[in-house]
């Protein structure tokens, strides 16, 4: 109960807010919705409480990598069918369940900005929960690629209108791309190939680098060699709080995990997560990066984000450095 009335009031409050959005235009309603919150729509109290809900649970609730305190990759909510009106209808992330005794096989169907925008719905109908659950394992990774994108897309729809142009000229002079880099970051180094973006508060800081170095074969793309690559430049480039210290990667208790990236702007690129610390200090935090090659200027570039604040959950704060990543736009040469 308690959980539904959160939900209902978050997506009130922000419900209104859309609403005023529509009225002065034909734009769809802004979704709705917490970070990284998926809503769970089922037919009756028993789907939630039982096997599928299990299921839903076990993967989307599965930890996110590479963080110092454990954090849930997703959030889920859950309501009934009975209560899905056209205020829940505006959330961002939907996985509906149904379970029919009339169909003959199970079936998945997705829309995406159909009741609001950025959304991602997907609506799984089974005659029995085995065959629902077994179309969901063969599926899962697909919606949470989709849920991914629309979570960096909502987040790039509140950066744009406060982009600052004049880091996104010095990234474009540098590597012929631009970001969506939101006011608030400054350049703290320049160079012709490095460089560093930082937001700095009192108890937290936000960082974002880029690099490039010249591509020589897919090699460069193997998890030594980007790690190697990342210890080596930001080694040099990044220095620590106190004398003799500097930025460096956490191997030992959380290995970087590098995945090819999904849906990557600039074509095929490597994901990697891990830990950042800084040798010879005590200070560390999570970080992502992705690296690929431009074919326009023969370099491997990478950009990555990286965050620190003590005691803190920080899944959400990488999420906005992940979305300004996936913001790149080549420039027109």
């Amino acid at each position: 109960m308690k959980n539904y009335l959160k939900i209902a009031i978050v997506v009130l409050i922000v419900g209104m807010m859309a609403s005023c959005e529509e009225s002065s235009g034909n734009r769809k309603a802004r979704s709705v919705g917490g970070t990284r919150e998926i809503l769970v729509v089922t037919q009756n109290p028993d789907q939630w409480d039982g096997t599928i809900g299990d299921t839903l649970r076990h993967f989307f609730l599965q930890e996110q990598y590479g963080l110092p305190q454990p954090e849930s990759r997703n959030n889920l909510a859950h309501i009934n069918a009975e209560t899905f009106s056209d205020m829940f209808k505006k959330h961002k992330c939907i996985i509906e369940v149904e379970i029919d005794p009339t169909l003959q096989q199970a079936v998945a169907k997705t829309t995406e900005d159909f009741w609001a925008a950025p959304q991602r719905c997907v609506k799984i109908s089974a005659p029995d929960i085995a065959s629902w659950v077994e179309l969901f394992d063969k599926q899962k990774e697909i919606y949470q690629q989709w849920f991914d994108k629309v979570e960096r897309e909502r987040i790039l729809t509140v950066f744009r209108p406060t982009k600052d142009d004049s880091i996104a000229n010095t990234i474009a002079k540098r590597f012929g791309f631009t970001l969506v880099v939101p006011q608030g970051f400054y350049i703290a180094k320049d160079e012709s190939d490095f460089v560093w973006l930082r937001k700095e508060l009192e108890r937290s800081s936000a960082d974002i680098v880029i690099y490039q170095v010249p591509y020589q074969d897919t090699l460069q793309f193997e998890s030594k060699a980007l790690l190697s690559m990342r210890d080596l430049i930001l080694g040099q480039h990044i220095p620590g709080p106190s004398e003799g210290s500097y930025m460096g990667t956490e191997t030992q208790f959380v290995p970087p995990l590098v995945t090819t990236a999904n849906q990557f702007p600039a074509g095929y690129a490597k994901e990697m997560r891990g830990m950042w610390k800084v040798y010879n200090n005590y200070m560390g935090g999570p970080f992502v990066s992705y690296t690929f090659a431009d074919s326009r200027t023969g370099q491997l570039v990478t950009i990555e984000g990286f965050y620190y604040e003590p005691n803190q959950k920080k899944r959400n704060f990488l999420l906005q450095l992940e979305s300004i990543a996936y913001s790149l736009k080549f420039v027109e040469q």
